[in-house]
């Protein structure tokens, strides 16, 4: 039962905060954010190019940092690209063409250093999905040891369509909720307009069916029924038109197709960051 338990709240433990990895990118602890990256590709529920945009970003910058010399590293960007590109999903050709601009500026880079990737090693079912396993050393192109042909990871081919954030949802909700709220609010106020005219009314007809004047009480409830008859009224027109309005924008907000995600990062280098897309 104890197993059970652990199991679920396993199963159901958000992925990592993709901020996390990004203050650890910028702040220059790639190692960190290499590893928040490759647990947040690896959680059930994330849009996997996404999630491997930024484990690629990690990727090139050890590489980078290293004064490339560390080319394992670029070789398992390179594979991480080419795989996406031959079976991922994409949620618009414009994400598929930017991934298609990384595996070619890879693969320049590999060119540029003289070396090959050899063949990574055959994904496993226990491996992570959407984590590319480790590669072995590159193989340079004079090397008598190379080995012919560089074949691809195993590519997240059940990657799912683009999701809405949780945290969308959840303030969509919140907005129409409270829209829903406020014209419930105006139901209200034409429920206490409508008592306050009856109220005009009946006072009204007493007096003229006994043909008399108003009585001072009579005068005093008419003038009070009077002013929360004007009151109300102005009240229900403003929780309507609000409430109209945030139920709409609620479901609006909720119902939005998702958008492709910003390939904008912001990384640490020298003595100032680089923005880079």
């Amino acid at each position: 039962m104890f197993l059970r338990c652990v199991l679920v709240l396993t199963i159901l433990a958000p992925p990592p905060s993709e901020a996390d990895a990004i203050a650890a990118y910028n702040r220059g602890d790639l190692d960190l954010a290499l590893k928040l990256y490759r647990e947040r590709a690896a959680s059930p529920g994330v849009y996997l190019p996404d999630a491997l945009y930024g484990v690629h970003d990690a990727l090139r910058a050890l590489y980078d940092r290293s004064e490339r010399k560390d080319l394992a590293r670029l070789c398992e960007a390179h594979e991480l690209a080419r795989g996406l590109v031959a079976g991922g999903k994409f949620a618009s050709e414009a994400e598929r063409a930017a991934w298609v601009e990384q595996e070619a500026a890879d693969a320049k880079l590999l060119s540029e250093a003289s070396a090959t990737c050899p063949e990574p090693a055959s994904a496993t079912d226990d491996a992570p999905r959407g984590v590319t396993p480790e590669l072995p050393a590159p193989v340079p192109k004079d090397s008598p040891a190379r080995t012919e042909g560089s074949g691809s990871p195993t590519a997240p081919k059940d990657s799912p369509e683009p999701w809405r954030p949780r945290g969308r949802v959840v303030g969509g909700s919140v907005v129409a909720a409270a829209g829903g709220v406020m014209l419930g609010g105006m139901a209200i106020a034409l429920a206490g307009r409508s008592n306050a005219n009856d109220t005009i009314a009946s006072i009204t007809a007493a007096a003229r069916t006994e043909d008399r004047d108003f009585t001072p009480d009579e005068e005093a409830d008419a003038r009070e029924a009077d002013r929360r008859f004007g009151q109300l009224g102005g009240v229900a027109v403003v929780l309507g038109v609000a409430g109209f309005v945030s139920l709409v924008t609620g479901l609006a907000v909720i119902l939005a197709p998702p958008r492709d995600a910003s390939r904008a990062r912001v990384r640490a280098q020298g003595a100032g960051f680089v923005y880079s897309f």
